[in-house]
């Protein structure tokens, strides 16, 4: 009867060892995406608190191990701009299929504070609000999806002028080749992620999923105009709307002679004063080659 005793004890003595540790994986300075080793975080003071430097997105869980493992013991919520420095209710993910990630507002330094409930998740950032509009990339096979700097994305840029509807030229060496997987994204993956989920129809409107596991691919090489129309709200809940208009040499669509023409290099980048060269001309729904 002792022996049964002294391995409750110890049983409970583990769980509540267990319950003591906050598991952290993510996209910041000594995170990282490997559940099996996480970032721990111990309970003080009634809370878990941490510091993040260049945080973008993470994770927290009870469990570590597998991701099957983490993600079934993980916690997710929303963090807006709006919430930074209010608690925010936490959710628990156990039993939901690849659940999305926890967000900053915006990549910078942060401040987690977590209550020891698990109940809400207090955020807050040193980091001021970058000026402009987020920058938007097709991000995937054809770039290594971006894991090689600016430089590589540069190419593969949206344009906007308002923040909420982004186009790009697809042409030359910025052509979507076909069966490539990819996403449209920021550069950190943190505040636009975007896919159709498998493959993507052309000419028409069509509605995209925020953060999902599953990419995009096109049946065909493209060339032509991606448009994206971003949500008020970005969330899983709030789909972005994308088109994809072919536009490979002289279109059957008339051209509206009063629709401004936009000019772009072969890399996709807008040209105030084309000359010299091969250009793509966008004029209304038209999109065409030039050589000026």
């Amino acid at each position: 009867m002792k022996k049964f005793y002294a391995f409750a004890a110890a049983a409970i003595a583990a769980v509540s060892m267990n319950a003591q540790t906050l598991y952290v994986c993510g996209g910041g300075e000594g995170l990282g995406w490997a559940p099996e080793a996480p970032f721990e975080v111990a309970l003080a003071d009634g809370a878990y608190t941490f510091e993040v430097k260049n945080l973008a997105q993470f994770k927290i869980a009870t469990e570590m191990g597998s991701w099957d493992i983490f993600n079934n013991a993980s916690y997710y919520a929303t963090v807006t701009e709006e919430d930074l420095g209010n608690a925010v209710a936490l959710e628990s993910m156990e039993g939901v299929d690849n659940p999305a990630n926890i967000r900053a507002p915006w990549p910078g330094d942060y401040k987690i504070v977590v209550a020891g409930d698990l109940s809400t998740i207090t955020m807050t950032t040193t980091t001021p609000k970058p000026v402009g509009f987020t920058e938007v990339f097709i991000r995937g096979g054809m770039n290594n999806w971006g894991n090689d700097g600016a430089e590589t994305l540069a190419p593969w840029k949206f344009s906007t002028e308002d923040g909420k509807t982004y186009t790009f030229v697809a042409a030359g060496e910025s052509m979507i080749p076909a069966n490539t997987e990819f996403k449209i994204a920021d550069s950190s993956w943190s505040i636009i992620n975007y896919t159709a989920e498998g493959e993507v129809a052309l000419n028409e409107e069509t509605e995209w999923v925020f953060d999902r596991q599953t990419n995009s691919y096109l049946a065909e090489d493209f060339e032509g105009t991606v448009t994206l129309v971003l949500p008020e709200v970005i969330n899983g809940e709030n789909p972005a709307f994308v088109t994809f208009t072919e536009g490979n040499g002289v279109s059957d669509v008339a051209v509206d002679a009063n629709a401004p023409a936009e000019y772009f290099n072969l890399q996709g980048v807008r040209v105030a004063n084309p000359e010299n060269g091969l250009f793509i001309v966008r004029q209304g729904g038209n999109v065409t080659k030039v050589v000026k």
